[in-house]
């Protein structure tokens, strides 16, 4: 039977669609109250569900859809979107995409959302929050439905050199901290924790100072990482009392908040601010690199990174490391000397015949 608008008032205020299109039951929300609104989703839904049952799934999946998919699969949904509860609607890239097919997505369609969506952002800005994800979802959908979609292209982007903490600017600014942002300062610098991850921090939970070990729960890809607890940080950590030891470790309730103190505490020790970001993840991976002779996939997986693309940004912080290469390389010079003479020799008794 075809789709027909239904009222539930005991489960919500909002129109539902419900029936069958060529077998395929639905029952779905049409996230409006408003009658009329409600029958342009249901004839606009009716379509696509008879479209997609005679042309095919690619034809008419939408990014909606596609985005839910990948998901449900475990993908980042960090800059896809999330809908208002009130009103329905969703943001960002779904908000923007919403039921268009992901068959009509191409490189004009990804340019116009990336400067409608972030139009005072730079390259860097709209590939990480626009190109990055659109591509991952479109790329989900590709593989799961086995359809070919339209090659899109991420805009350039010039890596900027990796800004870093040395040694002796740390220690410069951990006396002038205060307790909570001298521990969160050992933290990121010895674990190479996200700053939400460093605040999601749990006593009970993550902290196991017998075993000398941090789980870091709330990563960006939403998976579990287990950092050692080096001798430095486990004297900082083990210098809080036991009474003290339980529940957050930090108790800023956004990550906005840890900005001003830390850079008030850069001032005052003298070092220039680095955020965060820079200061933990940035500072511990170069570190690992120059102190620790760690190599790219080593660095890898100490930090959680997906691939060994994410660290080639530090495959040049340790200084001269090409040069001391080369000087390990066989010599050769006598025997180039020796293959130089021989042909002269022969060009000379030739000359000579």
């Amino acid at each position: 039977m075809p789709l027909k608008l239904k009222r539930y008032p005991k489960r919500s205020e909002h129109w539902y669609v419900r029936g069958t299109v060529r077998g395929q039951a639905v029952f779905e929300t049409t996230g409006t109250n408003d009658r009329a609104a409600a029958e342009a989703y249901r004839i606009k839904r009716e379509k696509e569900l008879l479209d997609r049952s005679i042309f095919g799934v690619g034809a008419t999946i939408s990014f909606l859809e596609a985005a839910v998919s990948y998901l449900e699969a475990g993908g980042e949904a960090r800059f896809l979107g999330e809908r208002n509860k009130i009103t329905a609607k969703w943001s960002l890239l779904v908000g923007h995409f919403g039921t268009t097919p992901i068959a009509t997505i191409g490189q004009p369609e990804a340019d116009e959302a990336a400067v409608k969506l972030y139009p005072n952002a730079g390259n860097a800005t709209r590939k990480r929050q626009a190109y990055v994800p659109l591509c991952a979802v479109l790329n989900h959908a590709s593989e799961k439905w086995e359809i070919r979609l339209k090659k899109i292209r991420h805009p350039k982007v010039k890596n900027p050199p990796v800004e870093w903490a040395p040694p002796e600017n740390v220690r410069k600014l951990l006396p002038v901290c205060a307790p909570k942002l001298r521990r969160f300062v050992m933290v990121i610098v010895y674990t190479g924790a996200r700053l939400s991850e460093a605040l999601w921090l749990d006593w009970d939970e993550d902290a196991d100072l017998d075993g000398r070990t941090l789980t870091l729960g709330k990563t960006k890809n939403g998976e579990l990482r287990t950092a050692r607890i080096p001798d430095p940080l486990f004297k900082e950590l083990s210098s809080v009392p036991k009474k003290d030891r339980t529940g957050r470790m930090f108790s800023w309730s956004h990550k906005s908040h840890v900005h001003k103190p830390l850079r008030t505490a850069c001032k005052r020790a003298g070092v220039p601010y680095l955020s965060p970001h820079k200061l933990g993840r940035h500072t511990y991976a170069t570190w690992l690199r120059r102190y620790a002779n760690r190599d790219l996939r080593g660095l890898m997986e100490d930090g959680g990174w997906k691939s060994v693309n994410s660290v080639l940004r530090y495959a040049h912080v340790v200084p001269g490391e090409t040069a001391i290469a080369v000087e390990k390389l066989p010599s050769v010079q006598n025997l180039c000397t020796g293959k130089t003479r021989g042909r002269k020799t022969l060009k000379s008794k030739a000359k000579a015949a």
